[in-house]
Order: C-alpha cells, then sequence, then structure tokens
C-alpha cells in the first residue's frame, strides 16, 4: 500500500535545505534514477524549518532511502529530522 510519510527537520534554514538538496541530488545521479518507489516529493516551509512530504509505494521501498541517503545527509548538513508520520494513501492521482 502507497504511504504519505512528512519528515520535520526544525531548526533548518533554506540554506541548510538548499545544501541538503544539493547532496541529496549528487546521491540521486549516481544511481542514475529516482529511489525506486518514489512516486512524488516536495518540500515546504515549516515554523523554524522544512517539512518533507513524499508518496512512496511502501514502506519498505522509503526505509533504504530514508536510511542511508536521508538522514546521513541531514547529519552531514547538521540538522535532525524527527521521526517521520507515515500515513497510509487511499488515493493518488497524477496531472
Amino acid at each position: 500500500m502507497a504511504v504519505a510519510v512528512e519528515t520535520l527537520v526544525p531548526r533548518a534554514s533554506k540554506s541548510e535545505f538548499d545544501q541538503i538538496e544539493v547532496a541529496i541530488s549528487r546521491a540521486i545521479e549516481q544511481t542514475g534514477r529516482p529511489p525506486a518507489g518514489l512516486m512524488s516529493h516536495f518540500v515546504r516551509p515549516s515554523g523554524d524549518g522544512f517539512l518533507l512530504c513524499e508518496i512512496w509505494r511502501s514502506t519498505e521501498d522509503m526505509q533504504p532511502f530514508y536510511d542511508e541517503v536521508l538522514l546521513p545527509t541531514l547529519a552531514a548538513a547538521g540538522c535532525e529530522a524527527q521521526e517521520p508520520i507515515i500515513s497510509p494513501v487511499w488515493s493518488f492521482a497524477r496531472p
């Protein structure tokens, strides 16, 4: 089942996010494709940080990318994510 994953990164500036985005883009480029199972991704400001919002085909697809790419990249930038909120997706449409 598809899942929505919302990960809050508090106390992080736009410039820190930009640094993280570049590092994650490089990691994705090394594989030559987007992460398997990633269906949608966007980031928005939230309080004094930002919120990563993604739709994945399953938690099993999300977990390796989260553990092996996202968390280490955040740590390298001096940021720490809160525990993600993972919810089932009942409907997802693409234009």
